[in-house]
């Protein structure tokens, strides 16, 4: 039945889509050229050196010392081998899909079981810092103290989520039978492939990042303008009328399930109290939109790892993140702590904040710059692999 129902339910979607495109061509034009925008100024300069380091990570004989020495650490609490230590660090200092991609790669490699890669993509995917402190907290928010608890809650909620995935998946022991063969290969490349090698994929990999932002962002703004969203919205009206709040954070959440960052900058800016917001912001952010989403499933493309693991462990870090942001806060009015303490003693001083803010705005003009650039570079050598292999 289920293989019967979601070609039709595919049909329909991209016929829906089509539909779309032909009524609202101005919207269309102008949510793909945002979509672009962002990829190209922000999402490509700030991915690609954590995506050619995740490819060149495999090929470093330091890799699986590292992986040795840190197996104490986790292995007891996440039941995953030392090499998972490097996708945890690379994955919530980066953000999505750096995560995934790293497992993937490393599991190709034979640097980790299925069961272990499984595991970890499922908790080190996550929205980077800079996007969390920068440009949620200082930019959208406009409170930059809040950052620390948006970000402690996000990531405190993946930690607890990996705990558990390291006991719920089965342990699977058995190494890949390619190991050895992969480890006499590494050794015949030089440097100069490598690195073409880990461009050029990296570029793909983003360049295929880079039309689904695209596509999910007319997606998400056709939606909201066809007929039937409102059934969406009247139910979420129902329960803002339940908990006695305003409804204005409606659209912005179900724009932010298809693409997370349109979606939290509406809801930034909804008639809401901030604390509202931010639970919602930070369940979205748990969540990333299903275009994060299509990204971590285009990673997984060509191996045997399932999306499904993710998904439930997504749907799960919506419900834990607002719910582990409102005891932060319970505890912080029960033990009457000022919150000018907090931004005072425990959180970044209003000059970081400031270093970060002008950190972006560097990346959003030197990086449309930094984009053209590696894209004609990667241009150049697969014309030059083209041209050698005839």
């Amino acid at each position: 039945m289920k293989q019967r129902l979601m070609p039709h339910l595919f049909s329909a979607c991209v016929f829906i889509c089509l539909l779309g495109l032909l009524l609202f061509p101005k919207e269309s034009l102008d949510a793909s050229t945002r979509g672009l925008e962002l990829w190209w100024t922000i999402i490509f300069p700030s991915l690609l050196p954590f995506f050619i380091l995740s490819d060149l990570l495999s090929e470093a004989t330091w890799t699986s010392r590292l992986g040795q020495f840190l197996e104490p650490v986790m292995k007891p609490i996440f039941r995953v081998s030392g090499n998972g230590a490097i996708i945890l660090l690379l994955g919530y200092t980066s953000g999505f899909p750096v995560g995934a991609k790293m497992s993937v790669k490393l599991y190709q490699e034979g640097m980790l079981s299925k069961t272990d890669a499984q595991k970890l993509i499922c908790f080190t995917n996550g929205a980077s810092p800079i996007f969390i402190l920068g440009a949620i907290a200082a930019g959208l928010l406009q409170t930059p103290e809040l950052g620390i608890l948006l970000l402690t809650s996000h990531y405190l909620g993946n930690i607890i989520i990996g705990i558990f995935i390291g006991r719920m998946i089965q342990e699977d022991t058995s190494q890949p039978a390619f190991r050895t063969v992969i480890k006499e290969m590494k050794s015949r490349k030089s440097i100069g492939t490598l690195l073409q090698t880990a461009v050029t994929n990296s570029v793909q990999q983003l360049l295929l990042i880079g039309g689904l932002i695209v596509f999910f962002s007319v997606l998400s703004d056709l939606i909201m303008k066809l007929p039937f969203f409102s059934i969406f919205t009247n139910g979420l009206h129902s329960i803002s009328s339940e908990l006695a709040i305003s409804s204005d954070w409606s659209s912005g959440f179900i724009k932010g399930l298809l693409e997370m960052s349109n979606g939290i900058a509406l809801i930034a800016v909804a008639n809401n109290d901030l604390i509202v917001r931010c639970l919602l912001i930070v369940a979205i952010l748990s969540f990333g939109g299903f275009c994060i989403h299509a990204q971590i499933i285009s990673c997984l493309h060509g191996s045997p790892l399932s999306y499904r693991p993710y998904l439930y462990s997504r749907i799960a870090h919506t419900i834990l993140s607002p719910i582990l942001l409102w005891g932060i806060l319970q505890i912080i009015d029960l033990l009457k702590l000022p919150y000018s303490f907090l931004t005072r003693e425990t959180m970044l001083q209003p000059d970081s904040f400031q270093r970060m803010v002008v950190w972006l705005e560097l990346l959003h003009f030197y990086g449309p710059i930094l984009t053209l650039i590696t894209l004609f570079l990667t241009c150049l050598i697969l014309i030059k692999k083209r041209i050698l292999s005839v």
